[in-house]
């Protein structure tokens, strides 16, 4: 198992747009974006891809990829919304070349969406299967983090202070040839016991890297407030808990990803489902990725350019 991650300081912007579902209207809720700050509802791979680096959140020059997911809001008792903007947002890369079928990087203009509860994320056909989403409320103590809650299937927002609520759903690998598909999933599946280096559907064979996106808030106050997502895709029966989804539209430079499966190797040093970050900069690494540093990282688009940007209404 190889793992590269990413860590982006600040998201891009916030939007009620959606560049995979619908590239002439406004969504119905609104996202979060890390990368390129073109989250315009039009938005395409070769605006992606020709982003300066002033104008791309992502760590990493080659990297142009855009992520969203649904926008966090804290609601008081009053009622009153006030969105999330202080998030941490790492999305993982992790591939087993020893494998078949052997991981491919992604193609040009690859787009797809992944939810907590698409078929498969629950662990796929077998029994003890990994699955994809995970909640856990965590504490910093003695410098060291300590975890004393764990939800597993759902995003949950407890009732409970935490120094950093942290989530993570783990996108599908096993892949039918397609750059999309009418649904923007079915062209994508889980393997059949949910793992990295499981055994992929005879529908799907063919298989891309796992992204797992995963979702920090800093200083989480569940005791004080009430935490809700944009879509309010809430689980029915369960106070706090939600059905998630993210989307990922491809903008690696061509031919990046192929160097990075081909040059990083795994390390010696293994823990099942989290080796070691090897192909991320700057951690004493086997290979590095080959990655520039992005140094002109800018901050998130402010909600008044926003409105006069991309989407023309109030969104905060």
């Amino acid at each position: 198992m190889v793992k590269m991650c990413l860590f982006y300081d600040q998201p891009s912007g916030h939007a009620r747009s959606d560049p995979i579902i619908n590239q002439e209207c406004t969504s119905s809720h609104v996202h979060t974006f890390y990368g390129p700050r073109s989250f315009h509802p039009s938005t395409t791979y070769n605006d992606l891809i020709t982003t300066p680096d002033f104008m791309n959140t992502s760590p990493y020059v080659e990297n142009k990829s855009l992520y969203w997911h649904p926008s966090i809001y804290r609601v008081d008792s009053t009622g009153l919304h006030t969105r999330v903007d202080n998030l941490e947002f790492g999305p993982y890369y992790r591939w087993d070349k020893s494998v078949s079928p052997v991981v491919e990087p992604f193609p040009p203009g690859f787009r797809m969406i992944a939810a907590s509860n698409d078929p498969g994320a629950n662990g796929g056909d077998e029994e003890d299967g990994f699955v994809a989403m995970f909640t856990e409320c965590c504490n910093f103590v003695g410098g060291e983090e300590s975890c004393n809650g764990y939800w597993e299937g759902e995003l949950f927002f407890p009732n409970r202070n935490c120094d950093f609520l942290g989530f993570a759903l783990a996108m599908p690998t096993c892949w039918n040839g397609e750059n999309d598909s009418v649904d923007h999933k079915s062209h994508m599946a889980y393997t059949t016991n949910g793992e990295v280096n499981g055994n992929c559907p005879p529908s799907h064979n063919r298989r891309l890297p796992q992204i797992q996106v995963f979702v920090r808030i800093p200083n989480y106050r569940g005791n004080d407030y009430d935490y809700v997502l944009s879509d309010d895709n809430s689980i029915p029966g369960r106070s706090g808990a939600y059905n998630f989804h993210t989307d990922f539209f491809n903008g690696w430079e061509e031919g990046k990803f192929q160097e990075i499966l081909d040059k990083c190797q795994p390390s010696e040093e293994q823990d099942g489902y989290n080796p070691p970050c090897d192909c991320t900069p700057g951690e004493e690494t086997v290979y590095d990725g080959g990655l520039t540093v992005n140094t002109r990282v800018p901050n998130t688009v402010c909600d008044a350019d926003v409105k006069r940007l991309i989407v023309d209404e109030e969104i905060g």
